[in-house]
């Protein structure tokens, strides 16, 4: 009967991929299902609490899932409403101009000083409209500067990627879902920003021009007027970085200090104003993120139950590495399976399966969250099926998979270097 019970529960994992993969089922409703009959094929009763646990799915699984990554969910929105301040101020906007005047017209320190701009930008910021906005100024500047379209397109993804992995909004996640340490994910998020640094250093090298090549793209002959940003303001970006690795705040207290202090800064006349806009439009542009981390939730839940864990702890200890060398051959060449939130997708099916290999015991939390979040540099950078891709692509007027055939070795990379790094330091 075990035996089964757990080829259903694989189906059901694999059937999800599939789903999403060949976008037939989208991630927000896929999720919270895949928690729901995975609980209910292990044997979780609906309503009645005739379990030994009194675990059931209508209360354990959708009712407290549904709100298990609530802290994550508050720094979630917090994190958009300073992306949106530091949007509406014309910060971002100002770094990416006066790193493209500092450049000039050369290709290579174009690439450099564009893509360090987009890094800083993405410390701060998330989400689809800090993509748009960076795109509509710097992937035009790059093409006049004559660097090829799908390379523009991919340095503006590198950079975001860099920048989210120091990006504090991020961290909670890896909290409450593994067990991490504050210490832990901020060591995790700067070891990996540095690995992906000096790969988009060599990508640069290889893939752009020294010369200047006159590009027919330029930029449109009416601009718009660039609003006068205070110096400081421009630093601002950071400002929560700073406060979590420097005065050790968490993440939710960084972001609330940076999203008033940036106001302050910039418009002190019309701080009330301008905060009720950006709290309301922020909460707006992350509404779907809010919504994709409850099914996360109820995810969680369903395959961290009793009943499931009891089925699958023993086929999970047969499959996950016991030594540094099978964690690093396992994670890097399965790195792929991070696209189309596959199962090393932290968004997606990867957040369940993290805890039930923390379930095994084979691995420790910090190990998994390192596995996990190098492969995001494979998620985040290279699959079609982000936001943030088609956006660069539309922009850029390539095909978005040819953003996957360019940035895609350089992200397996990557995630080798991080799993290096996780095997020799953490594992």
């Amino acid at each position: 009967m075990i035996n089964v019970q757990v080829i259903l529960i694989l189906v059901v994992f694999f059937g999800a991929i599939v789903l999403m993969m060949t976008k037939k089922l989208p991630a927000i409703l896929a999720l919270p299902l895949i928690g729901i009959l995975v609980a209910a094929i292990a044997g979780v009763p609906f309503l009645t609490t005739t379990a030994e646990d009194g675990q059931t799915i209508c209360g354990y699984v959708i009712g407290t899932g549904s709100a298990k990554l609530a802290s994550t969910m508050i720094v979630a929105m917090f994190g958009a409403i300073f992306a949106k301040v530091i949007e509406r101020q014309g910060i971002a906007e100002t770094i990416i101009r006066k790193a493209a005047e500092m450049a000039g017209d050369k290709p290579l320190a174009m690439a450099f000083a564009l893509t360090a701009a987009i890094v800083v930008i993405f410390i701060g910021m998330s989400g689809a409209g800090p993509v748009i906005m960076v795109c509509t100024i710097a992937i035009p500047l790059m093409l006049a500067a004559g660097i090829a379209p799908v390379v523009s397109a991919s340095l503006v993804l590198f950079g975001l990627t860099i920048g989210l992995m120091i990006n504090v909004s991020q961290y909670q996640m890896y909290i409450d879902t593994l067990g991490m340490t504050n210490e832990q994910v901020k060591r995790m998020g700067l070891v990996l920003a540095v690995i992906g640094i000096l790969v988009t250093i060599v990508y640069i090298l290889l893939k752009v021009k020294r010369q200047p090549v006159r590009s027919s793209w330029a930029m449109p002959a009416a601009e718009k007027e660039v609003k006068k940003v205070n110096p400081v303001a421009l630093l601002m970006p950071v400002f929560p970085m700073v406060l979590v690795f420097f005065f050790h705040l968490d993440a939710l207290t960084s972001l609330i200090i940076a999203i008033l202090v940036t106001t302050l800064i910039t418009t002190p006349k019309k701080a009330i104003s301008v905060l009720s806009a950006c709290f309301v439009e922020g909460i707006k542009d992350v509404a779907a993120v809010i919504g994709l981390m409850i099914g996360i939730g109820i995810l969680l839940n369903g395959v961290t139950a009793t009943a499931t864990t009891a089925l699958m702890q023993p086929l999970v200890q047969a499959i996950i590495p016991s030594s540094p060398v099978g964690y690093v051959l396992l994670f890097a060449i399965l790195s792929p399976l991070a696209l189309y939130r596959g199962p090393l997708n932290m968004y997606g099916l990867g957040s369940g399966l993290a805890t039930i290999m923390l379930a095994s015991g084979n691995i420790n939390a910090f190990a998994v969250g390192m596995a996990l979040r190098s492969n995001t540099f494979v998620q985040c950078t290279s699959d079609p099926t982000n936001t943030q891709n088609v956006i660069c692509a539309d922009f850029a007027h390539v095909d978005v998979n040819d953003i996957l055939k360019s940035t895609l070795p350089y992200t397996m990379v990557m995630c080798l270097f991080g799993l290096i790094y996780s095997a020799v330091f953490i594992f």
